[in-house]
Protein backbone atom coordinates (compact mmCIF):
# COMPACT_ATOMS: atom_id res chain seq x y z
CA UNK A 1 0.00 0.00 0.00
CA UNK A 2 1.59 3.67 -0.79
CA UNK A 3 -0.43 5.62 1.10
CA UNK A 4 1.90 8.56 2.37
CA UNK A 5 -0.52 10.48 4.99
CA UNK A 6 -3.98 10.39 5.91
CA UNK A 7 -5.03 12.75 3.01
CA UNK A 8 -8.86 11.57 3.43
CA UNK A 9 -9.05 11.60 6.71
CA UNK A 10 -7.96 15.40 6.75
CA UNK A 11 -9.99 16.18 4.07
CA UNK A 12 -13.24 15.27 6.34
CA UNK A 13 -11.44 17.30 9.13
CA UNK A 14 -11.04 20.09 6.92
CA UNK A 15 -14.51 20.20 6.16
CA UNK A 16 -16.39 19.78 9.36
CA UNK A 17 -14.23 22.71 10.22
CA UNK A 18 -15.87 24.45 7.38
CA UNK A 19 -19.34 23.52 8.46
CA UNK A 20 -19.19 24.22 12.02
CA UNK A 21 -17.79 27.54 10.68
CA UNK A 22 -21.14 28.00 8.77
CA UNK A 23 -23.30 27.01 11.90
CA UNK A 24 -21.49 29.79 14.05
CA UNK A 25 -22.16 32.23 11.79
CA UNK A 26 -25.53 31.17 10.93
CA UNK A 27 -25.94 31.34 15.23
CA UNK A 28 -24.83 35.12 15.13
CA UNK A 29 -27.49 35.94 12.50
CA UNK A 30 -30.80 34.31 14.51
CA UNK A 31 -32.34 36.29 17.41
CA UNK A 32 -35.15 33.49 18.21
CA UNK A 33 -33.34 31.38 21.66
CA UNK A 34 -35.21 28.23 20.38
CA UNK A 35 -33.57 28.62 16.75
CA UNK A 36 -30.02 29.17 18.53
CA UNK A 37 -30.86 25.88 20.91
CA UNK A 38 -30.87 23.98 17.26
CA UNK A 39 -28.17 25.36 16.07
CA UNK A 40 -25.74 24.71 19.09
CA UNK A 41 -27.21 21.34 19.15
CA UNK A 42 -26.34 20.89 16.02
CA UNK A 43 -22.69 21.98 16.04
CA UNK A 44 -22.60 19.44 18.75
CA UNK A 45 -24.29 16.55 17.01
CA UNK A 46 -21.71 17.50 13.92
CA UNK A 47 -18.75 17.50 15.98
CA UNK A 48 -19.27 13.98 17.19
CA UNK A 49 -20.32 12.21 14.37
CA UNK A 50 -17.04 14.25 12.40
CA UNK A 51 -14.45 12.42 14.78
CA UNK A 52 -16.48 9.15 14.02
CA UNK A 53 -15.99 9.24 10.06
CA UNK A 54 -12.44 10.02 10.81
CA UNK A 55 -11.49 7.56 12.64
CA UNK A 56 -13.64 5.31 10.50
CA UNK A 57 -11.57 6.40 7.47
CA UNK A 58 -8.32 6.27 9.46
CA UNK A 59 -8.93 2.55 10.14
CA UNK A 60 -9.82 2.09 6.40
CA UNK A 61 -7.07 4.25 4.74
CA UNK A 62 -3.85 3.82 7.19
CA UNK A 63 -4.03 1.12 9.82
CA UNK A 64 -2.52 -1.52 7.33
CA UNK A 65 0.48 0.79 6.20
CA UNK A 66 0.46 1.93 9.77
CA UNK A 67 1.03 -1.75 10.80
CA UNK A 68 3.67 -2.52 8.25
CA UNK A 69 5.71 0.18 10.11
CA UNK A 70 5.04 0.05 13.72
CA UNK A 71 6.45 -2.85 15.63
CA UNK A 72 3.56 -1.98 18.47
CA UNK A 73 1.18 -1.91 16.30
CA UNK A 74 2.13 -5.38 15.07
CA UNK A 75 2.28 -6.66 18.49
CA UNK A 76 -1.59 -5.22 18.87
CA UNK A 77 -2.48 -7.27 15.75
CA UNK A 78 -0.62 -10.25 17.33
CA UNK A 79 -3.13 -9.71 20.28
CA UNK A 80 -6.31 -9.41 18.56
CA UNK A 81 -5.57 -12.79 16.53
CA UNK A 82 -4.87 -14.60 20.44
CA UNK A 83 -8.14 -13.00 21.28
CA UNK A 84 -10.35 -14.23 18.69
CA UNK A 85 -8.59 -17.55 18.75
CA UNK A 86 -9.05 -17.78 22.51
CA UNK A 87 -12.99 -16.83 22.02
CA UNK A 88 -14.20 -20.17 21.15
CA UNK A 89 -14.27 -23.22 18.82
CA UNK A 90 -16.19 -22.31 16.30
CA UNK A 91 -14.28 -18.87 15.71
CA UNK A 92 -11.13 -20.69 15.60
CA UNK A 93 -12.21 -23.01 12.62
CA UNK A 94 -13.60 -20.22 10.80
CA UNK A 95 -10.61 -17.82 11.55
CA UNK A 96 -7.94 -20.45 10.54
CA UNK A 97 -9.60 -21.40 7.54
CA UNK A 98 -10.31 -18.13 6.45
CA UNK A 99 -6.26 -17.02 7.36
CA UNK A 100 -5.04 -20.59 5.50
CA UNK A 101 -7.37 -20.29 2.42
CA UNK A 102 -6.09 -16.30 1.80
CA UNK A 103 -3.05 -15.44 -0.65
CA UNK A 104 -1.95 -13.42 2.34
CA UNK A 105 -2.55 -13.83 6.09
CA UNK A 106 -1.93 -11.11 7.42
CA UNK A 107 -3.89 -8.58 4.84
CA UNK A 108 -6.83 -10.81 5.75
CA UNK A 109 -6.47 -10.63 9.53
CA UNK A 110 -6.22 -7.04 9.09
CA UNK A 111 -9.06 -6.74 7.48
CA UNK A 112 -10.66 -8.66 10.08
CA UNK A 113 -9.43 -6.04 12.80
CA UNK A 114 -10.60 -3.01 10.42
CA UNK A 115 -14.24 -4.50 10.38
CA UNK A 116 -13.88 -5.15 14.28
CA UNK A 117 -12.42 -1.72 15.03
CA UNK A 118 -15.65 -0.08 12.56
CA UNK A 119 -18.74 -2.05 14.15
CA UNK A 120 -19.65 0.47 16.86
CA UNK A 121 -19.88 3.99 16.71
CA UNK A 122 -16.50 6.10 17.44
CA UNK A 123 -18.64 8.83 19.53
CA UNK A 124 -16.93 7.60 22.99
CA UNK A 125 -13.68 8.20 24.41
CA UNK A 126 -13.16 5.30 25.42
CA UNK A 127 -13.42 4.03 21.65
CA UNK A 128 -11.41 6.50 20.41
CA UNK A 129 -8.65 5.26 23.00
CA UNK A 130 -9.38 1.58 21.85
CA UNK A 131 -8.52 2.62 18.40
CA UNK A 132 -5.18 4.28 18.91
CA UNK A 133 -4.37 1.66 21.17
CA UNK A 134 -4.24 -0.61 17.46
CA UNK A 135 -2.35 2.37 15.82
CA UNK A 136 -0.17 2.07 18.73
CA UNK A 137 -1.05 5.34 19.63
CA UNK A 138 -1.36 6.61 22.94
CA UNK A 139 -4.01 8.23 24.87
CA UNK A 140 -1.30 11.45 26.04
CA UNK A 141 -1.03 11.81 22.02
CA UNK A 142 -4.36 12.18 21.66
CA UNK A 143 -5.35 14.43 24.92
CA UNK A 144 -3.71 16.12 27.24
CA UNK A 145 -4.83 14.96 31.00
CA UNK A 146 -6.59 18.05 31.65
CA UNK A 147 -8.64 17.83 28.49
CA UNK A 148 -10.01 14.22 28.91
CA UNK A 149 -12.25 15.23 30.84
CA UNK A 150 -14.16 17.76 28.29
CA UNK A 151 -14.02 15.06 25.58
CA UNK A 152 -15.84 12.51 28.23
CA UNK A 153 -18.19 15.35 28.69
CA UNK A 154 -18.44 16.06 25.40
CA UNK A 155 -19.72 12.76 24.44
CA UNK A 156 -21.95 12.82 27.14
CA UNK A 157 -23.63 15.52 26.10
CA UNK A 158 -24.14 14.04 22.54
CA UNK A 159 -25.83 11.14 24.30
CA UNK A 160 -27.88 13.19 26.47
CA UNK A 161 -28.94 15.40 22.94
CA UNK A 162 -29.60 12.26 21.27
CA UNK A 163 -31.74 10.60 23.86
CA UNK A 164 -33.81 13.80 24.34
CA UNK A 165 -34.75 13.31 20.43
CA UNK A 166 -36.16 9.74 20.98
CA UNK A 167 -39.87 9.30 20.07
CA UNK A 168 -42.41 9.36 22.78
CA UNK A 169 -45.90 9.42 21.63
CA UNK A 170 -47.25 10.05 25.29
CA UNK A 171 -44.58 13.44 25.29
CA UNK A 172 -46.58 16.14 24.39
CA UNK A 173 -44.05 18.46 24.15
CA UNK A 174 -39.78 17.68 24.46
CA UNK A 175 -38.12 19.81 26.68
CA UNK A 176 -34.49 19.89 25.44
CA UNK A 177 -32.00 21.04 28.19
CA UNK A 178 -30.05 24.28 27.10
CA UNK A 179 -26.47 24.75 25.98
CA UNK A 180 -24.09 27.72 26.05
CA UNK A 181 -22.31 29.19 23.59
CA UNK A 182 -18.84 28.57 25.59
CA UNK A 183 -20.17 24.70 26.43
CA UNK A 184 -20.54 24.35 22.90
CA UNK A 185 -17.27 25.89 21.61
CA UNK A 186 -15.42 23.70 24.43
CA UNK A 187 -16.76 20.51 22.86
CA UNK A 188 -15.92 21.74 19.11
CA UNK A 189 -12.44 22.84 20.11
CA UNK A 190 -11.60 19.64 22.16
CA UNK A 191 -12.83 17.06 19.72
CA UNK A 192 -11.09 19.33 16.66
CA UNK A 193 -8.06 19.17 18.49
CA UNK A 194 -8.22 14.89 19.08
CA UNK A 195 -9.35 14.55 15.41
CA UNK A 196 -6.06 16.32 14.26
CA UNK A 197 -3.93 14.89 17.21
CA UNK A 198 -5.04 11.19 15.43
CA UNK A 199 -3.93 12.32 11.70
CA UNK A 200 -1.05 13.84 13.22
CA UNK A 201 0.47 10.57 14.98
CA UNK A 202 -0.95 8.65 12.10
CA UNK A 203 1.29 10.86 9.28
CA UNK A 204 4.13 10.49 11.43
CA UNK A 205 4.22 6.84 11.34
CA UNK A 206 3.33 6.84 7.42
CA UNK A 207 6.73 9.06 6.85
CA UNK A 208 8.62 5.75 8.33
CA UNK A 209 9.78 2.42 6.28
CA UNK A 210 8.61 -1.05 6.22
CA UNK A 211 9.77 -2.63 9.41
CA UNK A 212 12.60 -4.97 8.15
CA UNK A 213 11.48 -8.28 8.97
CA UNK A 214 7.66 -7.53 8.34
CA UNK A 215 5.96 -10.58 5.92
CA UNK A 216 2.44 -11.98 5.16
CA UNK A 217 2.44 -14.66 8.02
CA UNK A 218 0.90 -17.24 5.65
CA UNK A 219 0.92 -17.25 1.78
CA UNK A 220 -0.07 -19.46 -1.02
CA UNK A 221 2.15 -19.90 -3.71
CA UNK A 222 1.15 -22.01 -6.71
CA UNK A 223 -1.46 -23.89 -4.24
CA UNK A 224 0.97 -24.37 -1.63
CA UNK A 225 1.62 -22.62 1.56
CA UNK A 226 4.49 -20.71 2.61
CA UNK A 227 5.88 -19.08 5.34
CA UNK A 228 6.72 -15.68 5.29
CA UNK A 229 6.51 -13.96 1.99
CA UNK A 230 5.41 -16.19 -1.21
Amino acid sequence: MKTSSAEKSQKILDTLRLNIASLKQLLGTVEDDQTKQNILRAIILFSCSGIDAIVKQLIIETLEPVIERDEGAQEQLRVFAQRKLKSGPDVNYVMLAELLTAKNSRKQLIGMLKKDLSFDSLQSSEQLYKVASFFNISTDKLVGKDARENLKKAFNTRNRIIHQMDVDLEQKEIKYFEHSQDEVELVFSTIETVAQNYISAVNEVLKHGVTEDYAPLISIDNGTIVIGES
